[in-house]
């Protein structure tokens, strides 16, 4: 079956499975997920983590899956890579894959046949490694990657410990919140521009 998916998506595009089963449920073959979606969660590993790991939750355009760090720290996002809150069940037993590094979710998007797939790699690259030109080797990439690391560990936390009185759609602003803590606000002050936001619509 796994070889069979690989095939319709190498030859006809991820829309062939998409299109047909759109509104089912992700059946946890890993050769489903399209290059867009895996795309996507090889930005936040660069960005949050090492490691991933899918649930069966959501549908087959995209399960929800977690972000692992080296502190075993956990990031959850949905389909749309938006920050979530889940449970340890949802990433337990049948309901989760076994865990992924970024090399192997990269190999995964490389099976997929798709100009996103050289364009997400060659920028995948860029982040992790040095700028050309410079001496400062692959510790620049690993220095900005640790950097947003932490930015995702106290956006995460916070949003842990007050999300109880945060607007339900603050999830909207995820971006923005990240946005505005890489330029040096601390994650209170970007939640609480964020809520402004969530009330200016």
């Amino acid at each position: 079956m796994a070889n069979c998916c690989a095939w319709l998506l190498l030859f006809f595009g991820s829309n062939v499975i998409l299109n047909t089963k759109r509104n089912k449920r992700w059946n946890g073959d890993v050769a489903t997920l399209n290059a867009a979606y895996l795309k996507n969660v090889i930005e936040k590993m660069t960005a949050y983590g090492d490691r991933a790991q899918f649930t069966m939750n959501g549908n087959i355009q995209g399960p929800n899956y977690q972000v692992i760090n080296q502190a075993e720290k956990k990031m959850s996002f949905d389909s749309s890579n938006r920050l979530i809150q889940t449970t340890v069940e949802d990433f337990s037993g049948a309901n989760a894959s076994r865990i992924y590094t970024l090399e192997q979710i990269k190999a995964l998007l490389s099976n997929v046949d798709s100009p996103i797939v050289k364009s997400s790699v060659v920028r995948t690259r860029r982040v992790v490694g040095a700028s050309p030109g410079t001496s400062s080797g692959p510790r620049g990439g690993s220095a900005l990657t640790k950097a947003k690391e932490q930015i995702a560990i106290q956006k995460y936390e916070y949003y842990k410990s007050n999300r109880d009185a945060l607007p339900s759609d603050i999830r909207e602003h995820s971006d923005e919140i990240t946005r505005m803590m890489e330029k040096g606000m601390s994650a209170e002050a970007a939640f609480e521009e964020a809520i402004k936001l969530c009330f200016d619509h």
